[in-house]
């Protein structure tokens, strides 16, 4: 398509286009107004419309076609001129031969070139077929300069047009037929169409449906069944008769061939059987299914864009032989539901889609009160953070808190949870909380303070999510650091004095997967100048688009070239580093770091 249209945009078209042909009282005289629509959204100018119509014997049109709408024709195409429309062309040939199924976009329009006349460009033509069932009404056209100017989404939208118009074409075509005899049932068939395009609500839709197709044909029962989280087996949606509820007890029957739902669903034809009891087809047995003394059986798909979205199941309770013109009429009900379905499934996607970001964004603000809201102030230090989540919640989390007891000690925390996501922001709650609970009374170092962590993580979780932290204590007016590592990157600590980097090894392992861990806890003595950095994975693992890492070497460098600066410039000149080396690539894990220094 030409230009970019929304999911609600491509929606309300499709529902105007549908609501336009329903409402019409002359369909065929509504086409070109459909078509005018369709055209506009698929950012074209011109289409036209051939109907299959036996009693067209001359060749003008085509033998065997009409005419029946057109749009924005060029001179080329003027209705009177013999070269474009004395004859037959190749889209039409291609529906003789059944070869014309889906949307096809490789067809050189014979009329256009065999003119002679001004095209305006125009070349190409893409086709689908006006299909209602295994029966072809028609052709739908849509020109264009050139192949490139087709994709995937304005195939689709052709298509969909296409059933739209076939389906208004047979309900006229029926209503036509009927109307002598059958007033009351048109009139039925047109609320029931009203009714399936007014119902947004996908359960409210679907409960309708099958009380009312029960009703409308008199069946003793009606299901409609669509397939489950695993496709190779078909759940029951809605029901309507049956004496047991299959819905509240998540009954599921066989995508398959030992089915009629599944027979109808992958041949996509309607599937009729007079007597299941003297039927000789391979069936699925079940007592569950047994007990609702089904003999009649009408099965019928649900088809939208050539792909079985689901089955309507209508049962009788004793012998019974479909009328054809009864299943005419069936099949006519199930391509306006089907319609229906998938609007209402793809409206109920959109708004659990915009239900789905609110709740995560909520999730990012509890997470987020969760971090210190700022760094702590003292006297002769210089502390200052940074936290990126890759997505709106993460797992990555530091802290601050100062120990009670004796002495001005505070405790500084960052840990990284395996994962991403909701499990992950999840667990990483819940870490923080139980770090914060056991380290803050000051009663144990950071290596028992982590050792004990991890046997209430074991605990609690439950789960397989683990995590990597990294615990120390510092003495500001000692000016010592004591530590102790949960399997998390080491810190890197600047020795101004030496001009050189050492990293704060400590031997241990990540909380939360073993119950028996044993940590080691060492310290250092800073000097003035002095500057240590923790972080998480997402520094260094950074990556660029030629899929290099950020590194250990980088970082190291972003520090030195800023070591004798505040410490906000120094956390400042690691973040631009990290940006600058990923460039427009999307982050690919949370990224998390705080700096602390001792002021010279």
């Amino acid at each position: 398509m030409s230009h970019e249209t929304t999911l609600i945009e491509r929606l309300t078209t499709l529902n105007e286009i549908a609501a336009t042909l329903n409402s019409a009282v002359d369909v065929q005289g509504a086409l070109n107004s459909v078509l005018a629509r369709l055209v506009e959204l698929m950012g074209l100018q011109t289409g036209w419309i051939f109907l299959i119509s036996p009693n067209a014997q001359e060749r003008w049109w085509g033998k065997g076609y009409v005419l029946a709408a057109y749009h924005n024709l060029p001179p080329a195409l003027d209705l009177e001129s013999a070269p474009a429309w004395d004859g037959g062309c190749d889209c039409q040939g291609y529906c003789n031969k059944g070869k014309l199924t889906e949307a096809y976009n490789e067809v050189k329009c014979s009329r256009l070139i065999e003119s002679g006349g001004d095209t305006r460009g125009l070349i190409v033509h893409a086709s689908a077929p006006l299909r209602i069932g295994d029966q072809t009404l028609g052709i739908l056209n849509v020109a264009a300069s050139d192949w490139s100017e087709f994709n995937e989404e304005s195939l689709t939208i052709l298509n969909s047009v296409g059933n739209i118009i076939a389906a208004a074409i047979e309900r006229a075509r029926l209503f036509d037929m009927l109307r002598e005899q059958r007033i009351h049932e048109q009139a039925v068939l047109l609320e029931f169409s009203n009714q399936l395009l007014s119902r947004s609500e996908l359960q409210d839709l679907m409960n309708y449906l099958v009380e009312e197709v029960r009703r409308l044909l008199g069946f003793d029962a009606c299901a409609l069944l669509l397939p489950s989280e695993d496709p190779a087996w078909l759940a029951f949606k809605a029901v309507s008769g049956w004496k047991a509820d299959p819905v509240a007890e998540r009954r599921l029957l066989p995508n398959d061939d030992r089915t009629g739902p599944g027979r109808a669903m992958r041949k996509q034809q309607p599937v009729v059987i007079e007597d299941i009891w003297k039927n000789d087809t391979p069936t699925f047995r079940a007592d569950w299914l047994a007990a609702e003394g089904f003999r009649g059986h009408v099965i019928v798909p649900l088809i939208v864009d050539g792909h079985s979205i689901g089955t309507l199941v209508l049962d009788m309770r004793h012998v019974y032989k479909m009328d054809i013109d009864k299943l005419r009429f069936l099949r006519l009900m199930a391509n306006q539901a089907a319609i229906a379905i998938e609007k209402a499934r793809l409206l109920q996607q959109e708004a659990e889609g915009r239900r789905l970001e609110e709740e995560l964004t909520l999730a990012r603000q509890i997470q987020l009160s969760l971090l210190p809201d700022s760094c702590p102030v003292i006297e002769g230090w210089q502390m200052c953070s940074y936290y990126q989540a890759a997505r709106l919640i993460g797992g990555d989390f530091y802290d601050f808190f100062w120990l009670a007891g004796e002495g001005k000690r505070l405790g500084m925390v960052i840990g990284d949870v395996a994962g991403k996501g909701i499990p992950a922001a999840l667990f990483m709650s819940m870490s923080r909380t139980i770090i914060r609970s056991v380290a803050s009374s000051g009663r144990r170092t950071p290596a028992e303070a982590l050792v004990r962590a991890n046997e209430v993580i074991i605990t609690d979780a439950q789960s397989d999510v683990f995590l990597t932290a990294f615990y120390g204590v510092l003495y500001p007016n000692e000016a010592r650091f004591v530590y102790a590592n949960g399997g998390h990157n080491p810190p890197l600590w600047w020795r101004a004095e030496h001009g050189a980097f050492e990293t704060l090894h400590a031997k241990g392992i990540v909380l939360g997967m073993f119950e028996q861990i044993r940590l080691e806890e060492n310290q250092i003595i800073m000097q003035p100048g002095d500057i240590i950095i923790c972080y998480t994975d997402g520094v260094t693992e950074a990556m660029d688009a030629a899929g290099d890492l950020f590194g250990d070497a980088r970082l190291r460098a972003a520090v030195e070239a800023h070591a004798s600066e505040p410490a906000s410039n120094i956390l400042d000149a690691i973040v631009d580093a990290v940006s600058s080396f990923t460039g427009e690539l999307p982050q690919s894990d949370d990224l998390t770091l705080f700096v602390v220094k001792q002021q010279s």
